[in-house]
């Protein structure tokens, strides 16, 4: 019975389990109550509405619950919808007969998180100076379980178990190459803010079923949150040299790069630019490639929809373009 969201196809009956991300009870034109949901399972996630009896139905659930769910499969602008004709909180021990496991409700990465967590601890290991080791050491160690397993956000980008870490992972590899090739950046610095930049986000969000934000998350944030941990941090080292500490803070503040984008500091060395780049680089990236795998239309193109808002090209590269002329 168990139908996992990656493999549903546009026109079948699905009974099958998954986690509700979102529910908002909204009205048509014509004033007819429905439910707008968007819900989950370790494969991905998809649309769905109720139309009828869309205020009884709102009543058995919320959103954060895991749900048995049965509908049909459709097509709303090039995405998978699902119509929901009948839906319930899941009942963990009658469902578990018929094959209800929690841990497929969660969206997780693809990579292999004990690969990833193993070459970030040897790549901290790797920082010369000894100041910056040992606070991304401690924070690291104090904060593991943590980075291994959050997201790398609410739903913007790496939104699923093992986000953060894929993400930061992905950040060092690139550093590593930049500041090869720009021989004047502080190598330790840049690489310490990478790690360091997100941290914030452990007390930011409340993952789960769901990502949600903390109490702290939507009172402060994850770059003030960030920005304490690493200050604090810093000032449990003797004699952690004061401009090192503010290099590195300010990297923590700046790394979203702009006043319009809620950053309370532009970059203002070199080291806090390279890593506000590589975060909007990782980001970015992460972002198309989810807007392209989830338009499901059979054209070179997406629709107009996801992130970005425009026509995204979705063909594979000719490879005949790479052939010498004969």
């Amino acid at each position: 019975m168990k139908k996992f969201i990656r493999d549903m196809v546009e026109g079948e009956q699905v009974t099958t389990f998954a986690g509700v991300i979102a529910k908002i009870l909204k009205k048509t034109k014509d004033e007819k109550p429905y439910l707008d949901l968007t819900l989950c399972d370790s494969s991905g996630r998809i649309n769905a509405k109720i139309w009828d009896k869309a205020e009884e139905f709102n009543a058995k659930f919320d959103q954060g619950d895991a749900v048995k769910v049965k509908g049909v499969v459709t097509v709303f602008n090039n995405e998978l919808q699902l119509k929901i004709e009948n839906i319930r909180r899941v009942d963990k021990v009658k469902d578990a007969i018929e094959g209800y496991d929690e841990a497929d409700l969660i969206p997780t990465t693809d990579k292999n998180i004990e690969q990833l967590w193993d070459d970030i601890i040897s790549k901290i290991g790797k920082i010369a100076n000894p100041f910056l080791r040992q606070v991304t050491e401690q924070l690291y160690k104090n904060l593991a379980e943590k980075i291994r397993t959050f997201p790398g956000s609410m739903k913007l980008h790496h939104a699923y178990r093992g986000g953060l870490l894929e993400h930061i992972h992905a950040m060092t590899c690139l550093a590593e190459q930049v500041c090869a090739y720009y021989s004047e950046l502080d190598r330790d610095l840049v690489l310490s803010g990478v790690l360091l930049h997100d941290i914030g986000k452990l007390e930011e969000l409340a993952p789960g079923l769901t990502n949600e934000y903390s109490d702290a998350g939507n009172f402060i944030g994850h770059i003030v949150l960030g920005h304490s941990l690493v200050h604090e941090a810093c000032l449990g080292i003797p004699n952690f040299p004061e401009l090192l500490r503010l290099k590195l803070e300010h990297i923590i503040l700046a790394h979203q790069g702009r006043f319009e984008w809620q950053s309370p500091r532009e970059p203002q060395l070199l080291e806090a630019l390279v890593v506000y780049y590589l975060d909007e680089l990782d980001t970015r990236i992460n972002q198309m490639k989810n807007d392209i795998a989830e338009d499901i239309g059979s054209g070179l193109w997406t629709v107009r929809h996801g992130y970005f808002k425009r026509a995204l090209f979705k063909g594979k590269s000719d490879s005949s373009n790479n052939k010498e002329l004969g």
